[in-house]
Formats: C-alpha cells, sequence, structure tokens
C-alpha cells in the first residue's frame, strides 16, 4: 500500500449500527473510539506485512538474477565445449582426407583418390570379362 487507507465515515457507521442493531451510537461515542483504534492497528499490520513482501520479492528477483547469471556462464561453457569438440572432429574428419601418399608425383592423394582409381579398374576388368563372355 502506498499510502495510508481512507478515513472511516465514524457518521455512517454509527447510522448503520443503528440500523441494523437498534442500538443508538453518537460519532463521539467511546465505541467508535475503539473502530478508530482497530482500524489503526491494522493499517500497521498490513504495512508490516507490504514491507514483508517486498523484501521477499526483492530477495526473489536477486536469486533470479543469479541463477540467469549461473544459467548463462553454464550455457556458454557447454557451447564453447561443443565448439572444441566439432572442432576435434573436424581434424579427425579431415586426417582422412589427408594425403596417403607422401612421394610420387602422379599418385593419388587422397583415400577418394583411390577409391576411384580401385573402382574403375574394377568397372573396367568387370566389362572386359563381359565383352570375352559374349565373344565366345
Amino acid at each position: 500500500m502506498t499510502g495510508p487507507l481512507p478515513a472511516i465515515d465514524l457518521k455512517r457507521v454509527a447510522a448503520e449500527v443503528s440500523a441494523q442493531h437498534g442500538i443508538r451510537i453518537d460519532p463521539d461515542d467511546p465505541m467508535l473510539a475503539v473502530v478508530t483504534l482497530n482500524r489503526m492497528v491494522f493499517e500497521q499490520a498490513v504495512n508490516q506485512v507490504l514491507q514483508q513482501m517486498q523484501a521477499a520479492a526483492r530477495d526473489f528477483e536477486v536469486a533470479v538474477d543469479k541463477v540467469q547469471i549461473r544459467a548463462g556462464g553454464i550455457l556458454a561453457q557447454e557451447v564453447r565445449d561443443c565448439g572444441v569438440a566439432m572442432r576435434e572432429e573436424f581434424a579427425k574428419t579431415s586426417v582422412a582426407h589427408q594425403p596417403v601418399c607422401s612421394t610420387g608425383d602422379m599418385r593419388p592423394k587422397t583415400v577418394a583418390g583411390w577409391f576411384v582409381i580401385v573402382s574403375s579398374l574394377a568397372l573396367a576388368l568387370f566389362s572386359f570379362g563381359a565383352w570375352v563372355g559374349r565373344s565366345w
């Protein structure tokens, strides 16, 4: 609550008590002093509860900020670890494409080159066998 509660209309309270209970109370009756006292105690209790709730909300916001910072740090570390793992995997994969033969001018330089040559020779041998088979 940002400010005090609105003032109680003691005349209206006195009229309402008279109407409902048939008891006549004047606005300057001591009974209405109890109503005012009760209102003041209630306002103080409400203000204390409000202050405690505001403090708890501030504490909660601080805790949420800390969790966000911690989660961001963990996420950043995970991203870095994944990047390192991807670089290592890429390095392993690119090693497979390194030259197989370190010497040789006309020799194939990669595993893929060897695969193409061996596949071509196998196809040529198969074709030659099919031609010989048809010829006989």
